[in-house]
């Protein structure tokens, strides 16, 4: 498939949501970068760039897709569009110095911008991480009883690794509480298995919360 090009501000969307490596609310977004409309929304999801859901009072969530994250790392070694303006210009060199330290480091995009952020870290020494398990999967789901894919609660809790797999175990074992993995193989993501939760010998990669 090949490679859109997109204007500078759908390119500055997916920018965001690559640095954020997060879902992210449309009144969110536009606090931290473009607005991203319904002409915008529909071009990005006609490239498969991103997925968009309806979520908390009625705003639409973006996060990147496989597609997107692959279109931003192309983007580190690619010349900033004709005719742009200095400060793209500018956002350009800074993506090409990310491009030479993942090479040098031989990391992969979402690894580096993947990683907890350190006010996220510090919160779960001091909380409960099963309550920020919790509080993260009722910030995603849409409705009880939603799967949501392990990769999306990873970032949305900010818990340690660790913390993370623990605390979704022991959730599991509760009433009205699922830890599965995804039937379909072929609907995983590279992201999906790296982030998979190891239930005996079983990589588990959807969460569901019907009551706690």
């Amino acid at each position: 498939m090949e490679h859109p090009q997109l204007t500078p501000t759908l390119s500055a969307i997916l920018f965001v949501l690559m640095a954020e490596s997060r879902e992210i609310a449309n009144p969110d977004l536009s606090k931290i970068g473009p607005s991203l409309d319904k002409r915008g929304r529909d071009t990005l999801l006609r490239h498969g760039l991103i997925e968009s859901r309806k979520g908390a009072r009625n705003a639409w969530y973006h996060a990147l897709t496989d597609r997107g994250w692959s279109w931003c790392a192309t983007e580190l070694t690619a010349s900033p569009p004709n005719r742009s303006l200095p400060p793209y210009r500018a956002l350009y060199s800074v993506l090409a110095g990310i491009g030479r330290y993942l090479a040098d480091e031989d990391l992969r995009l979402h690894e580096l911008f993947g990683r907890p952020r350190p006010d996220e870290s510090a919160k779960c020494s001091t909380a409960d991480p099963s309550q920020r398990f919790v509080a993260a999967y009722h910030s995603l789901a849409t409705h009880p009883g939603e799967f949501v894919e392990i990769a999306k609660l990873r970032t949305a809790a900010g818990i340690e690794p660790e913390a993370f797999d623990d605390a979704a175990i022991q959730l599991q074992r509760r009433a009205g509480v699922s830890l599965i993995p995804q039937e379909d193989q072929a609907l995983l993501t590279d992201i999906d298995r790296a982030t998979a939760v190891l239930v005996g010998t079983q990589r588990c990669h959807l969460f569901a919360i019907e009551e706690v």
